[in-house]
C-alpha cells in the first residue's frame, strides 16, 4: 500500500508539473517564434519607410533597422523570462551586471559598436561611396551595427571592423563624383619637352569623358629623359576604363612617332 501511494503520490506531483510549467514552456516557444516573426517584420518596415524618402541616407536607415530589430529580440527574450515567473525587476539588476561582465570581457567589440554609432552620427562617407583603407579600395555597401562590408574592384567582398574606418585615414573618392588619374609616360632624352607636353595634353583631351583640361608637367628627369606626369579628372564610373585606355595610347602614339623620328633620317637621305 505505501509503495502504492507513494507512486500515486509521485505521479501526481509529474502531472501537476507538466500540467504548470508545460503550459509555460509552450508559452514560451509561441513568444519566440512571435518574437522572430515580429522583429523581421519591424525589420523590413523601417527599410522601406526610409526607402520612400530620399531624405535619409541608406546609411542611417539600415542602422535604425537593426536598431528596432534587436530591440524586439530584448523585449521578446524579458517576455519569454517573464512567462517563467522571473521578476522584470531581478532581470533587469542581473542583466545590468551581466552587461557590465560583458563589456569588460568583450571592450574591443564595444568599440567597434560605437564606431558604428560614429559613422552613423557624423558620416563621413556613404553606401555606395568608394573609399581605400587599409590597403583596400571599393565600394561600400553595408555597414553594420559593428562592421562593414566593402566590394572591392576585384569582386571580392571584404569585411572590415567600423573600428578601422572611423581610428584611421579614410581616403574617399567619390565624395565629389570625381576621381583623379595619375598618368606617367617616359619620354627619351632627344625628345623636346614642349612638343611632349602638347602631344601628351593633347592625347587626353581628345578623350570625351576627361573632365576639363588635365594638368601636365614634368615630374623628374633620369638618364632615360625625362618622365611627364599628366593628371586628368574622370568620373568615378570611368576612372579605370580610361585609366586603361589612354595607357594604351600613349604606348602607341610614342612608338608612332619614335618610328616616324627613325624614318625621317633615311627618307630625307
Amino acid at each position: 500500500m505505501d509503495l502504492d501511494f507513494q507512486w500515486g503520490n509521485t505521479g501526481g506531483v509529474v502531472i501537476g508539473l507538466a500540467t504548470t510549467y508545460g503550459m509555460r514552456v509552450i508559452g514560451a516557444i509561441v513568444i519566440l517564434l512571435l518574437g522572430w516573426w515580429a522583429a523581421r517584420v519591424v525589420f523590413t518596415a523601417v527599410s522601406r519607410l526610409f526607402s520612400r524618402t530620399r531624405r535619409v541616407d541608406p546609411t542611417v536607415a539600415l542602422f535604425v533597422a537593426n536598431g528596432a530589430r534587436y530591440a524586439v529580440i530584448v523585449l521578446t527574450v524579458v517576455g519569454v523570462l517573464t512567462t517563467f515567473g522571473v521578476a522584470t525587476a531581478s532581470f533587469v539588476a542581473v542583466l545590468g551586471a551581466l552587461g557590465l561582465t560583458i563589456g569588460l570581457a568583450l571592450q574591443g567589440t564595444l568599440s567597434q559598436l560605437a564606431a558604428g554609432i560614429m559613422l552613423v552620427l557624423f558620416r563621413p562617407f556613404r553606401i555606395g561611396d568608394v573609399i581605400e583603407t587599409g590597403g583596400q579600395l571599393g565600394t561600400i555597401e553595408v555597414i553594420n551595427l559593428f562592421y562593414a562590408e566593402v566590394e572591392t574592384i576585384d569582386g571580392s567582398r571584404v569585411v572590415l571592423p567600423n573600428g578601422k574606418l572611423w581610428g584611421e585615414i579614410v581616403r574617399v573618392h567619390t565624395r565629389d563624383n570625381t576621381r583623379r588619374l595619375d598618368l606617367r609616360v617616359q619620354m627619351p632624352r632627344d625628345e623636346d619637352i614642349g612638343s611632349a607636353l602638347g602631344f601628351v595634353r593633347d592625347l587626353i583631351k581628345s578623350d570625351k569623358r576627361v573632365c576639363g583640361d588635365p594638368v601636365v608637367g614634368v615630374e623628374a628627369l633620369n638618364d632615360n629623359g625625362f618622365v611627364v606626369l599628366a593628371q586628368p579628372w574622370v568620373r568615378v564610373e570611368d576612372f579605370q576604363a580610361v585609366q586603361f585606355y589612354l595607357n594604351r595610347r600613349l604606348r602607341e602614339e610614342l612608338r608612332r612617332r619614335e618610328t616616324a623620328r627613325a624614318e625621317t633620317p633615311a627618307s630625307a637621305a
